[in-house]
């Protein structure tokens, strides 16, 4: 049987209430963002038979600090961005995006960028009731948890569903046998939801997509000063699950396809002659240090950078057409 909820706090009408009585969790702490019109809104849904809670937020815009150790937590923003960080490190996701966290001490802002209200939906789930009804066994030690996209929407879908039903006047998933129904559904869509972290480093999928969508990013800003972790936030996983899908699907890893881009990048324009000197290629194309650049070049291409563009221009020299000077015309 579901138990459902709905809270609401905003700052005319609760000047002196205390908003965190809304929240699901107990941070160490709490704000609301600067600005009138003030609110909260938490809708929740607790499944106990499956140890799931699923939330429905809205808000004019809080951040909060809190260190979560008995949950794992699914955030979809459905409008606005969510920013979130842990140890030093940042992930922003913005609505149809989503991220899922296992225990993690995290600072965590919500932004409305300009709506009314941000809203997400949220999936709270039990780690022991987790490894009971066997939705993620293994956590690692990586706060960030990879999550299947093919399953998203459907997730996005039921979440979209629960809420609408138990907000209307006559919902039907408050009674049995519907509720145990839906609560069973809830768990086999979360299955799919995080079967990548059932299944460990192995490949799939979702790797794939992972890997086509980080060289796109590699290719795009390759001339600038990337590291592995910048690429990895680029795409939303962490930095090791990001070498993870290298390993798998390319035998090699990310800084080693990016050094190839830039090779290539470099290759192309000593070809052409596009430039003043082999230091000004090697910079303009993401290399720092050019003894290491040269040295890469030349295991690769079996010559030294410098040859190869001495050779280009001579090239382009021998292939400009002489100037003929008539003697008639002198004078």
């Amino acid at each position: 049987m579901l138990s459902y909820e709905a809270k609401h706090w905003n700052e005319t009408a609760n000047r002196r209430g205390d908003c965190r009585s809304l929240l699901f969790s107990a941070p160490d702490r709490f704000n609301m963002s600067r600005g009138s019109n003030r609110h909260l809104n938490v809708n929740s849904v607790n499944f106990p038979i499956i140890g799931t809670s699923l939330l429905s937020v809205a808000s004019s815009g809080h951040e909060i600090d809190l260190a979560d150790d008995k949950f794992l937590t699914v955030m979809l923003p459905t409008r606005g961005v969510t920013r979130v960080r842990m140890d030093r490190k940042e992930q922003i996701i913005g609505a149809g995006a989503a991220l899922a966290l296992g225990p993690s001490e995290r600072w965590t802002q919500v932004d409305r960028r300009g709506h009314r209200d941000f809203r997400a939906n949220v999936a709270k789930i039990d780690l022991e009731g987790a490894a009971r009804a066997k939705i993620v066994p293994n956590v690692s030690d990586d706060p960030v948890l990879p999550i299947t996209p093919d399953a998203l929407e459907g997730f996005r879908g039921l979440m979209r569903y629960l809420f609408a039903d138990l907000s209307s006047p006559v919902p039907t998933l408050v009674h049995q046998p519907a509720s145990d129904l839906f609560a069973a559904l809830v768990l086999e869509h979360l299955r799919h939801l995080l079967a990548a972290v059932r299944a460990g480093p192995t490949l799939d999928q979702s790797y794939s997509d992972l890997v086509r969508r980080a060289i796109d990013y590699m290719a795009a800003f390759s001339a600038d000063p990337l590291t592995v972790p910048d690429i990895a936030e680029a795409v939303g996983v962490s930095t090791r699950r990001l070498q993870d899908a290298f390993r798998l699907t390319r035998g090699q890893t990310p800084w080693e396809h990016l050094t190839t881009i830039r090779l290539g990048n470099a290759r192309a324009r000593l070809l052409a002659g596009a430039g003043p000197s082999v230091t000004a290629i090697a910079f303009d194309c993401g290399f720092s240090h050019l003894g290491r650049f040269s040295q890469t070049y030349r295991a690769t291409y079996g010559e030294r950078p410098s040859a190869t563009l001495a050779r280009a221009r001579e090239a382009a020299s021998s292939a400009r057409p002489a100037i003929r000077i008539d003697r008639a015309q002198i004078g």
